[in-house]
C-alpha cells in the first residue's frame, strides 16, 4: 500500500511540475524589451517610408521644373530624358543614370553642342560686335550692325543638320530698316556659301552665291519670333532642302555637290539663339524619305 501511495504522489508531483513549466512565462522585463524593440522598428518603418515619399514626391517636382527649364532652353532631347526619369519615379520603377544617358545620347545624330560650355570644335572667326553667350546647351549671338558666324567641320559630301534656332530682334534702332535674319547654312568661304534664313515675321529664305543668278526660293514658315522652331536643313547631291518642323519649305538645285561646305550658324542684324545642333549622313532609305517631302527622326 505504501507503494501505491509513493508512486501516485510522485505521479502527482511531475503532472504539477510539468504542468507548471509549460505555464511559465518569459520575465516581464524581457518581454518588454522585445516589445519595445518591435515598436521602435515600426516606428521607424514608418518614419523612413514618409520621409522617403516625401523626398520621392520632391525630387519629381524638381525633375518636372529642369525639364521644362531645358525646354525653354530649347534643348528638347535632354528634356525628355528628364522627364522620364521623373515619370520612372511617379510609377516607382527603377531609376538608372546611365541607362537615362544613353537614352539622351542614344541616336545616329552626331550631336555639336554640350549643356556646360559649347565645344572648341566650333570655329568662332570673330566675335559678334554685340557679344555672345552659352547656357545650358543654347547659343546666343548678337549682331548690332555686322553679320556673325560660327563654324564647324563635318564630314565631306552629303549632309543633313538640324538645329532649334530662335530670332528675336535686337531693339537697335540705326538697323530697323536692315536686313534681319538668323541663318544656318554651309560655308567654304565667303564667296562660297549656301544658307537658310529667317526674319523676323518668320519668311524662310534660300540663299547662294556658289552659281550666280540662282534663287533658292523663299517661303512662309511657322517659325515665329521668339520662340524656338526646330529647322532641317540638307545638301544632297547637287540639292539643297530646308525643312521647318515637319514641312519641306525650299528644295532648290545649287548646281554643284557640298564637298567639305562647314555647318554654320549665323546672326545678323539680330539676336540669333541655337541649340540641339546634330549632323548625319544619310542613307538612302534618307535620301528617300527627304525626297518624299519629309525631315528625317
Amino acid at each position: 500500500m505504501n507503494s501505491i501511495i509513493r508512486k501516485f504522489i510522485a505521479l502527482a508531483l511531475l503532472t504539477l511540475c510539468a504542468d507548471s513549466f509549460s505555464q511559465e512565462k518569459l520575465p516581464y522585463a524581457v518581454q518588454k524589451l522585445i516589445k519595445d524593440y518591435e515598436a521602435y522598428e515600426k516606428d521607424i518603418n514608418e518614419k523612413a517610408s514618409e520621409l522617403i515619399n516625401k523626398k520621392r514626391l520632391a525630387t519629381i517636382k524638381t525633375l518636372e521644373l529642369e525639364s521644362s527649364k531645358l525646354t525653354r532652353a530649347g534643348n528638347d532631347t535632354l528634356a525628355r530624358a528628364v522627364l522620364e526619369l521623373a515619370s520612372a519615379m511617379t510609377e516607382g520603377k527603377q531609376l538608372s543614370v546611365s541607362k537615362s544617358n544613353e537614352a539622351a545620347g542614344n541616336s545616329r545624330w552626331n550631336p555639336l553642342f554640350k549643356p556646360e560650355s559649347l565645344p572648341n570644335s566650333w570655329i568662332i572667326p570673330e566675335d559678334p560686335d554685340g557679344g555672345w553667350d552659352y547656357t545650358e546647351g543654347v547659343l546666343l549671338m548678337k549682331s548690332v550692325f555686322e553679320d556673325s558666324v560660327v563654324l564647324h567641320e563635318a564630314p565631306e559630301g552629303d549632309l543633313v543638320v538640324r538645329l532649334k534656332l530662335k530670332i528675336e530682334d535686337n531693339d537697335n534702332k540705326d538697323t530697323e530698316n536692315e536686313r534681319k535674319t538668323a541663318s544656318v547654312g554651309f560655308i567654304n568661304s565667303k564667296e562660297s556659301l549656301v544658307l537658310a534664313s529667317v526674319n523676323l515675321s518668320g519668311t524662310v529664305n534660300g540663299y547662294t552665291n556658289v552659281t550666280p543668278d540662282t534663287d533658292l526660293g523663299n517661303e512662309k514658315s511657322g517659325l515665329r519670333e521668339g520662340k524656338f522652331t526646330e529647322v532641317q536643313i540638307a545638301w544632297v547631291a547637287t540639292y539643297f532642302l530646308v525643312f521647318v518642323k515637319d514641312k519641306m519649305l525650299i528644295r532648290s538645285d545649287v548646281g554643284i555637290p557640298r564637298g567639305t561646305a562647314k555647318i554654320s550658324l549665323l546672326a545678323d542684324n539680330s539676336n540669333a539663339s541655337f541649340s540641339d545642333v546634330e549632323y548625319l549622313k544619310p542613307t538612302l532609305d534618307d535620301l528617300k524619305q527627304m525626297a518624299a517631302g519629309k525631315p528625317l527622326d
